[in-house]
C-alpha cells in the first residue's frame, strides 16, 4: 500500500498480513496476462553467492559422487552353499540381495525413496545370524527406537526364534546411555547420571540467565529467549564450531550478544557437570571422547561388536559419524544405509557430507544402489527423478517402478489462499469416492502456518484431520513435574528438578528455592530441611522430604515410585488446575508405562530418549475419527519423512516460501530445500498436487513467483492447470 505521494506506508506489510490471517482475499499481484506455465518458465531468481572455498568443496564432492559408480556392485551376489532358513534369492531383488550378502567389505547402500531400505536391513541382520554371528555381537543403530524394534521383531519372524532380544539395537543416544552406564567404572563416570531433554536444558539456561548480570536489550534488540540460546549452544556442539561462529552463520541478528551467549554456554557445561546431568549432546560427545581417549574401552567395545549397521546414515552428525568410525576401527564390519537425497535435518546438526564421503573414509568400500521403487507410480517417479537430476550435489540415481504410469503430478495456481484450500478439500472429497478413506490423504507444507487455510476449510466441512505437532506429551507441565520427582530419586544433585518441585510449596519462590538447593548441595545431596524448621513453609518441606527420601531408599519399583509421587502431587494439582482430572489421566499413563520397567533408571532414560507417542496429548485440532474413514494428515514435510499416502498436496509452493527466503543465502541451504521438495514429492503412491495462491505477504515481503524448483524441471513431468 502506498500513500498519495507514492511513499510506502509503514502499515502496508501489516495490512496484508492481517488480510492473510483473517482469510480475506487481497489484491492479486501476479503479472497481468501471464499464464502459470509462462510464470514458471520465465521467472528469474536470485542465485546464492558461492565463494571460492565452497566451489572447491562442491567440485570435490561432485568428483566423489561421480567416482562412486566404479564401486557400485555390478553383479548380484549369491548366497554360498550353506543351507539357509530364508530363501534370500527368491524374496529379494538383485540389488537388495547384493546389499544383504556383502559382508567382507565396508558397504554403502544408497536406498532411494520407497525402495525397501527397511527390508534390506532386516534381511541383513538375519543373514549375519545365519552366517554364525551371535545376535549380541551385532549393533543396529537407528534414529527411532520404534524403527529398530520393528526391524528386530521381523528378524524373529524370519528366523522363527527369539533373536532380537540379544541384538544391540536402538538409537545412537540409547546405545550411548547403555554403554556409558555399563562401562562407567572403566571410563571414570558416575553411573547414576540423569538425562535431561531439550526443555530441561532450556530451563537450566534460563536459570543461568537469571543468575548472571545480563543486558535486557542491546541496540533495541531483546536478549534471546532460553530456547533460542539452547538451540545455539547445541548447534555449536553438533557441528563443531564456536557459539560465536554459529551466531555469525545462522543467527547474525544476535551478534551483539555473542560474548554473553559464550559465557552462558560455558556456565551451562559447568552446571551440568556439577549436577551430574547429561543432555542429548553430552551422550554423543562423551561416548565419542571416551572411545578416542581410552584405548582399553575402545578395544572392549570393538571386541563386543563384530558387525555394525547404521540406518538413515544421511541424518548423522559429525559426532555420530566419528562414533561409527571408532567402533569399526580398521575392520570391514560396517554397513551404512541411507539416501543422500533425503538429507533434510541440518538444523539438527546432520551433515549431508557424511554419506557422500563414506567411500573416501573407507577406500575398500563397496556400494549398492537400490533403485526399484515399490511405492509410487511412474508419473510421480518421473518428477522426483528430475528433481535429483537438477541437484548440484549427491549421488545420481534413477528410481524405477513396474506400476502403471498413473496420473502426472498437477501444478495449479489460485487467486488466493482460500480458493487454494477449497480446491484441496474438494479434491479430497472427490477422490474419496474411489474407495479411499480420509487417512489416504496428506497435506504437507514447508512451514506449519502454510496449512492454516486448509485446516480452516477442513474444520468448516467437519472433515476429521490430525495435525502433526503441537505440545508433546512429555512437555506438558504436570508430566514434567512428576518426572522431576522421580529424577531426584536417582540423582539428588539435580538442581533443575529441585527448582521445579520446591516452587510447588506455598511460600517458596525463586530466592527461597536457591537457598534450599544450596543446603542440599552442602549436604552432598542428603535431603534434610531441618535447618529451615522455623519457616512458615517448613511443614510443606517436611512432607516433601519424606517423599524424596522414600524414593531414594531404593526399595521402590518404578510403578510404586510413581504412585508415591502421585499421592503427594495429586492434591497440589487439584488446587492449581481446573482441568486436573484430565491431567491426572496423563499421569496414569506414566504409571502404566512405569509398570513395564524393573529399574527406575531405565524407565527415566528411555522416557527422556524416546518419549511416549503424542497420542496421549489432548488435541487442539479435531479428534481423529475412529471410524474406518480415519483422518486427513496435516504435517510439515520434516515430520513426514519415511511416511506415505495415496494422495499428497503441497500448498503455498511460492518462491520465498518453498524454498524459504531464509534459506537462499548459501548453495548448501538451497540444495537442502531442494531435497526437502524431493521428500515431499516422493511421499504419494498415486496422486501429487502442487498448489499455490497468487500471492502471499509476510511482513514487508510479497511472494508471487512459483517455486524455482518447478522452473528447473523439464516439460512433461508435471501438468499445469491454468
Amino acid at each position: 500500500m502506498s500513500d498519495e505521494h507514492g511513499k510506502k506506508s509503514p502499515f502496508s506489510g501489516l495490512e496484508d498480513l492481517f488480510s492473510l490471517i483473517s482469510g480475506q482475499p487481497g489484491p492479486s499481484r501476479s503479472p497481468e496476462g501471464l499464464s502459470l506455465t509462462e510464470l514458471i518458465r520465465t521467472a528469474e531468481f536470485e542465485e546464492a553467492v558461492v565463494d571460492d572455498e565452497t566451489q572447491q568443496r562442491i567440485r570435490e564432492l561432485q568428483e566423489i559422487a561421480e567416482s562412486i559408480e566404479q564401486k557400485v556392485a555390478q553383479k548380484a551376489f549369491k548366497p554360498g552353499d550353506r543351507k539357509f532358513r530364508i530363501p534370500y534369492r527368491k524374496v529379494l531383488n538383485p540389488q537388495q540381495l547384493s546389499a544383504v550378502l556383502i559382508t567382507d567389505a565396508p558397504l554403502l547402500v544408497i536406498a532411494g525413496a520407497g525402495s525397501g531400505k527397511t527390508r534390506v536391513i532386516t534381511y541383513k541382520v538375519s543373514y549375519l545370524i545365519e552366517n554364525g554371528y551371535q545376535p549380541e555381537e551385532i549393533l543396529l543403530l537407528t534414529f527411532t527406537r520404534k524403527a529398530s524394534q520393528e526391524m528386530l521383531q521381523r528378524v524373529d519372524q524370519l528366523l522363527g526364534g527369539d533373536y532380537s532380544g540379544n541384538v544391540l539395537g536402538g538409537t545412537f543416544h540409547s546405545f550411548a546411555n547403555h554403554i556409558l552406564r555399563k562401562y562407567a567404572n572403566m571410563v571414570g563416570l558416575p553411573n547414576n547420571f540423569t538425562i535431561i531433554d531439550t526443555q530441561d536444558a532450556a530451563d537450566i539456561v534460563d536459570l543461568i540467565k537469571s543468575e548472571m548480570t545480563l543486558p535486557k536489550k542491546k541496540e533495541g534488540k531483546a536478549f534471546p529467549r532460553k530456547d533460542r540460546i539452547y538451540t545455539i549452544i547445541s548447534k555449536s556442539r553438533n557441528i563443531g564450531i564456536s557459539i560465536t561462529e554459529v551466531i555469525e552463520r545462522y543467527f547474525d541478528g544476535l551478534m551483539d550478544f555473542a560474548d554473553e551467549l559464550e559465557a552462558i554456554g560455558s556456565a551451562f557445561a559447568k552446571y551440568k557437570s556439577l549436577a551430574n546431568l547429561f543432555d542429548y549432546d553430552d551422550l554423543m560427545e562423551v561416548l565419542r571422547d571416551k572411545l578416542k581417549e581410552n584405548t582399553r574401552f575402545r578395544e572392549a567395545i570393538q571386541a563386543k561388536i563384530k558387525y555394525l549397521l547404521v540406518d538413515e546414515f544421511q541424518d548423522t552428525n559429525d559426532v555420530q559419524n566419528e562414533i561409527v568410525t571408532l567402533i569399526t576401527g580398521n575392520r570391514s564390519c560396517v554397513t551404512v544405509v541411507g539416501d543422500d537425497t533425503q538429507s533434510i535435518y541440518s538444523f539438527r546438526g546432520a551433515n549431508f557430507e557424511n554419506i557422500l564421503r563414506f567411500p573416501q573414509r573407507y577406500p575398500a568400500c563397496k556400494v549398492v544402489k537400490i533403485e526399484h521403487n515399490y511405492r509410487s507410480s511412474e508419473g510421480i517417479l518421473d518428477l522426483t527423478n528430475n528433481i535429483v537430476d537438477t541437484s548440484v550435489l549427491g549421488f545420481k540415481k534413477r528410481l524405477k517402478s513396474n506400476r502403471e504410469s498413473g496420473q502426472v503430478p498437477l501444478v495449479r495456481k489460485f487467486g488466493d489462499a482460500q480458493l487454494e484450500a477449497g480446491f484441496i478439500v474438494d479434491k479430497i472429497l472427490e477422490l474419496r469416492e474411489n474407495n479411499l478413506t480420509f487417512s489416504d490423504f496428506a497435506v504437507l507444507s514447508r512451514a506449519s502456518w502454510h496449512s492454516n487455510y486448509v485446516q480452516a476449510e477442513l474444520t468448516k466441512r467437519a472433515i476429521p484431520y490430525v495435525v502433526v505437532g503441537g505440545i508433546k506429551f512429555i512437555e506438558r507441565r504436570h508430566v514434567k513435574d512428576v518426572l522431576a520427582f522421580l529424577r531426584l530419586g536417582l540423582n539428588q544433585l539435580d538442581a533443575i528438578s529441585w527448582h521445579r518441585i520446591l516452587r510447588l510449596i506455598n511460600g517458596v519462590g525463586q530466592v527461597r528455592s536457591r537457598e534450599l538447593i544450596a543446603e542440599i548441595m552442602k549436604n552432598q545431596g542428603r535431603v534434610d530441611f531441618s535447618a529451615f524448621s522455623g519457616k512458615k513453609f517448613y511443614s510443606g518441606l517436611k512432607q516433601l522430604e519424606v517423599v524424596i527420601n522414600k524414593l531414594v531408599d531404593g526399595h521402590q519399583t518404578p510403578a510404586t515410585s510413581v504412585n508415591l509421587v502421585l499421592e503427594y502431587y495429586g492434591p497440589i494439582l487439584k488446587m492449581v488446575e481446573d482441568d486436573y482430572q484430565n491431567r491426572l489421566k496423563d499421569l496414569e499413563v506414566i504409571a502404566q508405562i512405569a509398570g513395564k520397567y524393573e529399574s527406575l533408571e531405565k524407565f527415566l532414560s528411555e522416557f527422556a530418549l524416546e518419549p511416549p507417542s503424542n497420542k496421549f496429548q489432548e488435541k487442539t485440532t479435531p479428534m481423529i475419527d475412529q471410524s474406518e474413514d480415519g483422518a486427513v494428515t496435516v504435517s510439515t514435510i520434516h515430520s513426514a519423512k519415511g511416511l506415505e499416502w495415496h494422495t499428497v498436496f503441497i500448498p503455498f509452493a511460492l518462491d520465498g516460501l518453498f524454498p524459504s527466503a531464509r534459506s537462499l543465502g548459501t548453495i548448501d541451504q538451497v540444495e537442502e530445500e531442494r531435497r526437502l521438495f524431493y521428500v515431499a514429492c516422493s511421499r504419494p503412491k498415486e496422486n501429487l498436487y502442487i498448489t499455490m495462491p497468487s500471492y502471499v505477504s509476510q511482513w514487508d515481503s510479497f511472494f508471487t513467483k512459483p517455486s524455482r524448483f518447478l522452473s528447473g524441471l523439464r516439460k512433461g513431468v508435471y501438468e499445469v492447470e491454468d
